[in-house]
């Protein structure tokens, strides 16, 4: 079985208050009993991005029939005060240019490298600018962002990673509704990348 993440994001620059804004969240998952007031790095793979908590029982009852997901090694609720690199949308094997919309095929090795080499070099200068990405087909600019597919996201300023939680779960739809309320405004909801 592979892990999964879903994301709540918001796709521009980290806000100075992007700390603030998660620990609200934390606080209210908490009090609802969708996360455990405890934090558990060991949650998810890899290094956390801010803290991170395994799901309590308001969750399990809130995820049914998929509560299971409990009982994995991996289902923390990351909360990312940081950049999020969301490399899920580089792993397809086409890119097509969001202006002139020509797609470029990893079977071309050469000029898709490029175009990932442009993506990669402006999420590494956390660039997100609407310049960020010259498209080596037609030379227009544009964002990192547009270049993901289906309205997901490449790079996000802050958010919340959920591994292995069950999407399109009344769960999901408390998670998403706590974070708006505490930033004030929606996020994105983008699904992740496999592992």
């Amino acid at each position: 079985m592979s892990d999964s993440v879903w994301f709540f994001a918001y796709p521009e620059p980290t806000p100075p208050n992007a700390g603030a804004l998660l620990d609200d969240t934390i606080a209210d998952l908490t009090a609802q009993g969708i996360i455990r007031r405890n934090r558990d790095p060991d949650a998810i793979l890899g290094d956390p991005r801010g803290p991170v908590h395994r799901p309590a029982q308001a969750a399990v009852r809130l995820a049914r029939p998929y509560e299971s997901f409990a009982d994995l090694l991996t289902n923390g609720a990351e909360f990312c005060g940081s950049l999020i690199f969301n490399y899920g949308p580089l792993n397809a094997g086409t890119l097509d240019c969001p202006r002139c919309g020509v797609t470029i095929s990893d079977e071309e090795v050469e000029a898709f490298n490029d175009q990932i080499d442009q993506i990669g070099e402006a999420v590494a200068d956390a660039d997100f600018s609407d310049a960020a990405v010259t498209c080596i087909a037609c030379g227009a600019e544009t964002s990192v962002n547009d270049w993901a597919s289906e309205g997901g996201f490449i790079i996000a300023g802050f958010g919340v990673g959920l591994w292995n939680w069950p999407y399109g779960t009344p769960l999901m739809d408390a998670v998403r509704d706590s974070l708006e309320r505490n930033v004030g405004r929606p996020g994105l909801a983008s699904d992740g990348y496999r592992i």
